[in-house]
């Protein structure tokens, strides 16, 4: 939205509220809420915040401004009169950017695909795929954990009414979202028996469908509880069910037109996708700290149930780190990445795929023959493949040693990845050090 629109729409009492919406590290949403007659006179000095409260800054030097992007700028569907924003995040003193703030490392990313003169844009289509429950009840010590399942939830992959019982939620979902600017190509009752869910956004800008993202979530979350329902992205709730990803269709564009479509020979692709492709896997390890940043990734990173555990590239092939989508044809090709889920702080995790493919074209590294078959222990045994972190220890131990394709035109602060290393290994030592239920089954 233009500005000259937001002050009509503020003095004319529509918008009482402005939602300056911005992420912590760690990818959570945050929020500071404005009045919207102070926030047009506020757009220019910018609104200051806490940074150390939102694991950017040390306590004695934490002062930082929020800048709103108006671009973003969208009437909430959910709430009366109020604009959500979504902003950036700026020094305080000198009011030059935030290197470490994730929106601006997913800018930079992108500014280098456009100055290296490859591509003009990073074309990305996200799929959320997420449970609901009727209520959940959990402790913090985690020794007690029960799920109330809905009697309905007993349905299957694109299973139709009166077996989908989630159709009229996730039309709601998809009016709000409509309302809000986000485009979305389609939803389905996902393959989870206990009301798991997917909504596939349609292709768009980087920069927009991370924003797209986070409106997505909230979105979703807002409406289930609306519905007295409880919505979770956690990568595996249940145990032996089906855990939730958050794919990831990417190609580059220039003029236009993805440069991705090459040799009908080579799976449709381009020399440029290839070595797209074989950066993504050469650094797929270390991505992992960024793309599976939970303790839980890593139970949903399990062979049996369409996730991908080998470091692998394959076409229709749905158990492979890459995909090739068999139904994408010509000009219309993309990759899929498939081992993310949503515990991902989205900026930072699509920063570093980019970083990834990008150190890969430019290093012109051949990710070999595509992959043919099924995953299994003796093909691991042999070598033909190399498996992805079994842990979210395994993931940042890759990254400590393999980081430098992020700092390519300090893109990725040092500072930044080894704030996330210490971060993410506090939370593995927690969680790590903490009794199982299991352990109380079978040792106590």
């Amino acid at each position: 939205m233009e500005l000259r629109e937001i002050q009509k729409l503020v003095e004319g009492g529509e918008i009482k509220v402005v939602d300056l919406r911005f992420s912590c590290l760690l990818g959570r949403l945050r929020h500071v809420s404005i009045d919207g007659s102070f926030f047009l006179r506020a757009i220019d000095k910018g609104i200051g915040i806490d940074g150390s409260s939102t694991g950017y800054t040390e306590v004695q030097n934490s002062d930082l401004r929020l800048f709103p992007d108006l671009t973003s700028a969208f009437i909430d569907p959910t709430r009366d009169g109020v604009l959500a924003v979504y902003a950036d995040l700026y020094f305080s003193d000198t009011m030059d950017l935030y290197p470490a703030y994730p929106r601006n490392v997913l800018k930079d990313a992108i500014k280098l695909v456009r100055t290296s003169g490859l591509a003009e844009e990073v074309r990305i289509l996200p799929e959320l795929e997420f449970y609901l429950f009727e209520d959940v009840e959990f402790d913090e010590t985690g020794y007690a954990i029960s799920f109330i399942e809905d009697k309905r939830m007993n349905s299957s992959y694109h299973i139709a009414e009166p077996y989908d019982a989630f159709f009229d939620t996730r039309t709601q979902i998809l009016k709000y979202l409509s309302k809000s600017g986000v485009k979305v190509k389609y939803h389905h009752h996902e393959v989870g028996g206990y009301g798991q869910n997917e909504i596939e956004l349609a292709f768009g800008e980087a920069l927009s469908m991370a924003d797209a993202v986070e409106t997505s979530k909230y979105v979703i979350r807002r409406v289930a509880e609306d519905e007295g329902l409880v919505a979770t992205f956690m990568p595996k709730p249940l145990f032996n069910e089906p855990g939730n990803g958050f794919h990831f269709h990417i190609y580059l564009s220039k003029n236009g037109e993805s440069i991705f479509y090459g040799d009908e020979k080579n799976l449709g692709l381009s020399k440029t996708a290839i070595y797209f492709i074989g950066g993504i896997l050469r650094h797929a390890r270390a991505l992992s700290a960024f793309v599976n940043a939970s303790t839980n990734s890593y139970k949903r990173l399990y062979s049996g149930f369409e996730a991908p555990v080998a470091i692998t590239y394959a076409l229709a092939n749905r158990t492979a780190a890459v995909r090739i989508p068999g139904y994408a044809k010509g000009k219309d090709v993309d990759i899929e990445y498939r081992p993310p889920d949503a515990t991902m702080n989205t900026y930072l995790g699509l920063a570093a795929i980019i970083m990834a493919g990008m150190d890969g074209v430019e290093n012109k590294i051949d990710p070999g023959d595509p992959f043919e078959g099924k995953v299994d222990v003796e093909c691991v045994r042999e070598g033909k493949v190399q498996l992805l972190p079994a842990n979210l220890k395994e993931a940042l131990d890759a990254l400590t040693k393999d980081y430098h394709f992020l700092t390519k035109e300090n893109v990725f602060t040092r500072e930044l990845i080894d704030k996330w290393i210490e971060a993410k290994n506090k939370e593995y030592e927690k969680v790590n050090l903490l009794p199982h239920p299991q352990e109380y089954v079978d040792y106590f």
